[in-house]
């Protein structure tokens, strides 16, 4: 007898689903008019790459517009998205912060969309009503604001955009009906993933999700079937299941070869070498003691789990004294037993449940929540930043299913339709406020900067900006009491230094000024550059 899901939650119409889908996502649309603010102003007003150099010079400069060889660079390599900044200017002639943001949401609503449309492939006919509650919670998740409303957010946008395209036309290919047609559809795939891989990084990971997608959703193999096969003691029994498994097995082996040589074209990119950061910007990393490192490494993803399952703080940047570092007994060492202990029992369900279609949903939604993380993990590489909201536009995608499934389980198991309906109802209606709320937050650096306070008290880099933008208002009480407090809360901070000095200099204060250019050691005053503001 086949297992059936018993689907509580009220189904939706195919046909009313996808423009119920659009209409929540504009709960970012107030953004619409917004400036360009924090990274906006490094990656487009101030990047020749999107209004100055010649063509093909975006495919030797990092996302920042430094040449990739250049020491300093971040190795960022992201030519598509770039591109797009540059397509824009060119239709204009002119940089205009209202067309990016109206991109920008215009992106965020087809990509809801594309969630509906994979959720659908992933789940089947008998799952369109968890496809639908799960995309329709995607749509208004305030994690997404930094990606929507953050011009920067772009390469996530585009990279979610290419990444689900991949994976429908990987799942074309799979049931295409003659050997031309899944060739096209493997070229096309191919040509997508390259494509979500140069807007953003992170693209590459959908070749993970399309293998878990093939191997569970398409050919129901469970993880504990995977361990039997190289497990199994008899060689005719795994032959027969080879033989069995010949077509997945050579999509796979496709997969891993496009994957190695994109790979292998993106660091040759890179000059086979890795950006180096500084201890502020991902303090966890330049840690001696490797338990240490590996504990304050965990309590960052209880961290990113916990955005995501209450998105109330939020903040534009979690670097510099944002994140205290875990160095001796914390109790926040507890925080990730418990996360781990949850978060495990996920993993061993995946093992030891019955095999149904609940379980291979569960599968699918961790494997979107990990794959897409997995670059910004620190496990393979260390990256440049401790917490990043924008990281987790992709990886929601997964949590928002597994929500879903939790709570069409809650249903059928206390038999509450109606209660759950409830809920979830509510849940839309606080997250798209959320949404509405914190994407105003992000239509100026005012508003940003001091929504940041609240989150980050003790983030030097939030005084900062708030001290440059006040100085650029023309407050310049403001501006010295921040950069004061930048620099107490991180005395080797050059930038307030200079500019601080800067500001004492304009106002006559010479032995005060004198004081920050110099620094009181060498280490500062080889660190400031006078000139530079």
């Amino acid at each position: 007898m086949k297992s059936k899901i018993n689907t509580y939650l009220p189904a939706v119409s195919p046909s009313l689903s996808p423009w119920i889908i659009v209409i929540l996502s504009l709960c970012f649309v107030n953004s619409y008019n917004g400036d360009f603010v924090f990274d906006d102003t490094e990656a487009i007003v101030n990047n020749v790459d999107v209004h100055k150099t010649p063509f093909w010079d975006i495919f030797q400069n990092d996302f920042w517009g430094t040449k990739l060889s250049h020491k300093q660079s971040h190795k960022s390599y992201r030519p598509f998205t770039t591109l797009s900044f540059r397509l824009q200017f060119w239709l204009r002639q002119d940089l205009v912060s209202q067309d990016y943001h109206i991109v920008n949401i215009i992106l965020h609503s087809m990509i809801c969309l594309l969630t509906l449309f994979v959720y659908n492939i992933f789940l089947g006919p008998e799952g369109r009503s968890i496809s639908f509650y799960a995309a329709a919670l995607f749509a208004v998740h305030p994690i997404h604001t930094e990606a929507v409303s953050g011009i920067v957010g772009r390469a996530e946008l585009l990279c979610g955009l290419f990444t689900w395209l991949s994976i429908l036309l990987y799942n074309h290919m799979i049931y295409a009906k003659n050997i031309l047609h899944a060739w096209v559809a493997m070229s096309s795939f191919t040509i997508c993933i390259t494509a979500a891989m140069l807007c953003k990084e992170t693209g590459i990971t959908a070749i993970g999700i399309c293998a878990i997608y093939d191997i569970v959703i398409v050919n129901k193999i469970y993880p504990i079937d995977v361990i039997n096969f190289f497990l199994f003691k008899h060689v005719d029994q795994n032959l027969n299941n080879c033989i069995r498994y010949k077509n997945i097995l050579l999509r796979l082996a496709a997969l891993i070869f496009i994957a190695i040589i994109l790979i292998l074209l993106r660091f040759s990119v890179m000059g086979f070498s890795i950006p180096k950061f500084q201890s502020v910007d991902n303090p966890a990393s330049f840690m001696d003691n490797i338990l240490l490192r590996i504990l304050n490494y965990n309590y960052i993803y209880c961290l990113n789990i916990w955005l995501l399952i209450c998105p109330i703080w939020l903040c534009f940047d979690w670097s510099m004294g944002c994140i205290s570092l875990i160095t001796s007994y914390d109790y926040r060492t507890f925080v990730v037993i418990i996360f781990w202990f949850m978060f495990g029992t996920l993993i061993m369900y995946t093992f030891i449940s019955r095999k149904n279609k609940t379980l291979r949903y569960v599968i699918m939604g961790l494997t979107i929540l990990i794959c897409p993380f997995l670059p910004a993990s620190n496990i393979f590489f260390n990256v440049g930043f401790v917490l990043a909201e924008r990281v987790l536009y992709i990886p929601s995608a997964g949590y928002c299913l597994l929500v879903v499934i939790g709570l069409q389980k809650f249903s059928a198991r206390f038999s509450l339709p109606k209660t759950s309906l409830l809920a979830y109802t509510m849940l839309i209606v606080l997250l798209f406020i959320r949404s509405w709320i914190r994407s105003t937050q992000w239509k100026n650096e005012k508003l940003l900067f001091q929504s940041a306070l609240d989150v980050c008290p003790f983030n030097a880099k939030v005084h900062y900006n708030i001290a440059k933008n006040a100085a650029d208002a023309g407050n310049i009480d403001l501006a010295k009491l921040e950069y004061q407090e930048a620099l107490r809360l991180n005395p080797n901070y050059a930038q307030a230094m200079n500019n601080l000095g800067n500001l004492l200099k304009d106002d006559g204060q010479l032995l005060k000024a004198e004081r920050f250019f110099y620094g009181m050691d060498e280490s500062r005053y080889s660190s400031v550059s006078i000139e530079k503001i």
